[in-house]
């Protein structure tokens, strides 16, 4: 009687798995189809509703998606079919035991490195049912769904590096409005930031009806609250653009955050681009953390691109959009190595950039450039430099590009600045001599200054539990 129990049970779990995954794909299916609207409505944006070329390819992407779909349901069936016809009906719930202990493995062998099999049926859209909890595979679930949704973004870079970075960002902006001195309004990672504000420009790409991971809250996740949900869903892209998802976040992530319908007057409270004085203000002034942790906090730059429709400021940070999908010590790199000068001098939207022109157009903002160099006063009087002028391309010319500019190099901070700080963990950073791989410096120091930063303000926040009970 026990064998047949047990095999009772483990025919059970068989069935809920095939079925969960098919409630799964098919909630993923829906985020993804309701999205393409919304990915049409960006090339209209952007003015490239009459490029055939974009236009034929988003619609092949999604042909492509649906016919992977079919596959995997088709696949899915078969093996249901095989289960009736080896076990007979599914087991009655009547026969059934309570759902612990879980007698299926965690992990697949043939899983992404680092993602966890959810267990015992976590992964149904059902959390809304649950609330006040929140469990590691439900955050391994949230991990795996923007891996699908991300992956369903296929031959354009920019579009994926800009989803990618969006959340990461989108997570970022939420906490950056903490303000630690104001006591009756601190703000902080609430779920809510200032969708009119310029300085969220293109957020509203990541995070409005249509958008995907709006859909895929909403539709699976609505139970949990929206400020949990940014972060997980950012660690899910940190983890996964990290080299060989080596910076996973999930033990030392969180929950608990509250909501808020409305937070007015957070925008203001970002840090703008254009003064050295926005990273100290924000980061240690406001938010109470250290240099070391704000400059690793810049160092999520490297994700994602600036866009002249949004923010003003075109580019990445990176050398291409599809390096800019990968979650590295790229940028710390890019600032020290390459020669930048300043473009848009004047203008609301100055910045700076590097190269010839012609390729991928490249940007870093007055707070990334001034981690480094002491240019504040130079860009007030709009007086331009180069980063680094004794660099040269083969054919002699002068890699600073702009002539007033290479005649000028960028001073660094003197030993007794108080910034010089803040290019000693830049150094930190790189990991050693140039060229390296060492990415430990950075992504330890990330983990910490992130796992921070996501917390402020914050009381009572709870880790993650090894299940949640149904109710």
């Amino acid at each position: 009687a026990a064998s047949t129990f047990s095999d009772d049970w483990n025919v059970s779990f068989l069935f809920e798995e095939v079925e969960e995954e098919e409630e799964n794909e098919a909630v993923i299916t829906s985020v993804i189809d309701n999205s393409a609207d919304q990915q049409q409505q960006q090339l209209v944006l952007k003015g490239q509703s009459n490029d055939n070329d974009s236009a034929m390819q988003l619609r092949h992407n999604l042909i492509g998606q649906k016919k992977r779909q079919r596959h995997t349901k088709r696949q899915k069936k078969t093996k249901m079919n095989m289960l009736k016809k080896r076990h007979g009906r599914r087991p009655g719930g009547n026969n059934r035991p309570n759902r612990q202990p879980n007698p299926r493995p965690n992990q697949r062998p043939n899983q992404r490195p680092g993602q966890q099999r959810p267990s015992g049926g976590q992964s149904r859209p059902t959390l809304s049912s649950n609330p006040s909890c929140f469990s590691t595979s439900t955050y391994d679930s949230i991990d795996e769904d923007i891996f699908k949704i991300a992956s369903s973004i296929r031959n354009d870079d920019k579009t994926k590096s800009h989803f990618l970075g969006g959340i990461v960002r989108l997570a970022a902006h939420d906490f950056m409005d903490y303000d630690r001195r104001n006591e009756d309004n601190p703000m902080g990672p609430d779920g809510c930031y200032d969708v009119n504000h310029p300085s969220n420009d293109g957020l509203e790409t990541i995070w409005c009806r249509n958008c995907a991971l709006r859909l895929l809250y909403e539709k699976k996740y609505s139970g949990l609250s929206r400020a949990d949900f940014w972060v997980a869903s950012a660690n899910a892209v940190i983890r996964q653009t990290s080299v060989r998802n080596a910076l996973n976040l999930k033990e030392t992530f969180k929950w608990g955050r509250k909501d808020r319908a409305a937070c007015r007057g957070s925008g203001d409270r970002l840090p703008e681009s254009n003064s050295c004085n926005e990273v100290e203000d924000v980061f240690l002034t406001k938010m109470g953390l250290r240099w070391k942790d704000a400059v690793a906090l810049m160092g999520g730059h490297t994700l994602g691109r600036g866009d002249r429709s949004f923010s003003g400021h075109h580019g990445t940070w990176v050398d291409t959009d599809k390096d800019a999908q990968v979650f590295d010590k790229a940028y710390y790199e890019e600032l020290f190595t390459n020669p930048w000068r300043p473009r848009n001098m004047g203008r609301r939207n100055q910045d700076w950039t590097t190269g010839r022109g012609g390729g991928n157009p490249r940007v870093m903002l007055n707070t990334d450039v001034c981690l480094v160099f002491d240019i504040e006063e130079l860009v007030k009087q709009e007086k331009p430099c180069c980063t680094r002028t004794n660099s040269y391309y083969p054919d002699g010319t002068n890699r600073c590009v702009d002539r007033e500019a290479a005649r000028k190099k960028c001073p660094m901070y003197s030993q007794h600045d108080e910034r010089q700080v803040a290019t000693d963990h830049v150094r930190e950073m790189l990991g050693g001599s140039s060229p390296n791989n060492n990415n430990r410096p950075f992504y330890t120091a990330f983990a910490e200054a992130w796992g921070k930063a996501t917390t402020v303000g914050q009381d009572n926040l709870l880790p993650l539990r090894g299940r949640c009970e149904r109710t």
